[in-house]
């Protein structure tokens, strides 16, 4: 079997080197033939036309990618000759902030309260309504904390809308959560599903820097299972799902989806008995599905904007799981990561993963 992977960052080099391991070969359709994925899959180089496209689907048995922001009409053009997953719809629904948080609504998931802004006339009028405290974000294109402006004041009105570039946008309320998780589940063509236990994660900047896992809370695994099947229901999904919830009171609140293999999910790697890219290939060649499980406690720490030197990393966590992506550093980008594992999650342990996130940030 084949797997072609629409993009060529970070998460197709991890599916690439999963799909080895499971003797499936991958070719990763991209824009630059020095892409992180070249480092472990054949590649082709998309030069926008129909004819590349075509020689993509026919080279391989089944499609995926590795982010949502793909012009869905290049999936309508790819699946006249091969399936591709997770599917135009799921694309869709994520591609748009607005399309998202209506779905969640119409699948009766919690989510904070929003609304459409078309223009400034519009945000002025709404956005006393959330009681003096919410966020603007762009409907399209937002990530890692980009396209979204917080709003306290009448005073931060204007500019948050001139700072969004003038575009329609979707208003939400600003929720003072508790924390952070995130569900990594897959579902197969045959419908059957499994969910690995929940991710605990911490950003800063709109930007993951943190997840630690198993999270361990009974009520709110049953929660956020609950809804990611209603999701995989309502979009007939195939493939590995990632469903971040904000956490406020012992309730989940719906943030945001993506419809791919997930930077939180990069723990699974080191400490679960199987990984979300050996899941997500699994998933998408309709294969039976195994229930994974952490069998260590895990934290991951990303590398954003600069890479530490291994031997670094090495001094505190002698058994450190260290990754470079191989890409060229700038500010603001992921470059790697690194997944530390433990048996025994003590205080001791804590600690020095504090000292080693400090060290990290303070690059």
């Amino acid at each position: 079997m084949s797997v072609g992977i629409l993009g060529g960052g970070q998460l197709a080099q991890l599916l690439a080197h999963a799909a080895k391991s499971l003797d499936i070969k991958t070719l990763c359709l991209c824009d630059h033939k020095d892409e992180p994925a070249s480092l472990m899959s054949p590649i082709l180089l998309d030069d926008g036309s129909e004819q590349c496209l075509e020689k993509f689907a026919r080279s391989v048995d089944v499609i995926t990618l590795e982010n949502e922001n793909i012009d869905t009409q290049k999936l309508e053009f790819l699946q006249q000759f091969k399936p591709v997953y997770p599917g135009i719809n799921a694309l869709k629904k994520s591609q748009d902030r607005l399309f998202e948080k209506q779905m969640f609504v119409a699948c009766n998931i919690p989510t904070v309260p929003f609304v459409p802004i078309d223009n400034e006339a519009m945000l002025n009028k709404y956005w006393q309504q959330f009681n003096e405290n919410a966020i603007l974000k762009t409907r399209r294109f937002g990530y890692d904390g980009k396209g979204q402006a917080r709003i306290q004041t009448t005073a931060d009105l204007s500019a948050a809308w001139h700072s969004l570039g003038n575009q329609a946008t979707i208003l939400e309320g600003f929720l003072p959560f508790d924390f952070e998780v995130s569900l990594i589940g897959a579902r197969n063509l045959s419908g059957e599903s499994v969910f690995y236990p929940l991710i605990r994660n911490t950003h800063r900047a709109g930007i993951l820097r943190k997840s630690i896992a198993p999270y361990q809370d009974r009520a709110l695994q049953q929660q956020a299972e609950q809804y990611m099947q209603k999701l995989f229901d309502h979009l007939e999904y195939v493939g590995v799902l990632a469903f971040e919830f904000f956490v406020k009171a012992g309730q989940l609140y719906a943030n945001e989806i993506a419809p791919r293999v997930h930077n939180s999910g990069h723990l699974t790697l080191d400490a679960a008995t199987l990984s979300q890219f050996h899941l997500h290939l699994l998933s998408i060649l309709n294969r039976p599905l195994i229930q994974p499980k952490f069998h260590h406690t895990a934290a991951m720490l990303n590398f954003i904007g600069t890479l530490p030197q291994k031997q670094k990393i090495l001094a505190y966590f002698p058994e450190a799981h260290y990754y470079d992506y191989g890409k060229e550093a700038r500010p603001g980008r992921k470059l790697g990561h690194v997944t530390l594992t433990t048996e025994k999650a003590d205080t001791a342990w804590d600690k020095q993963l504090k000292l080693l996130e400090d060290d990290i940030q303070a690059l």
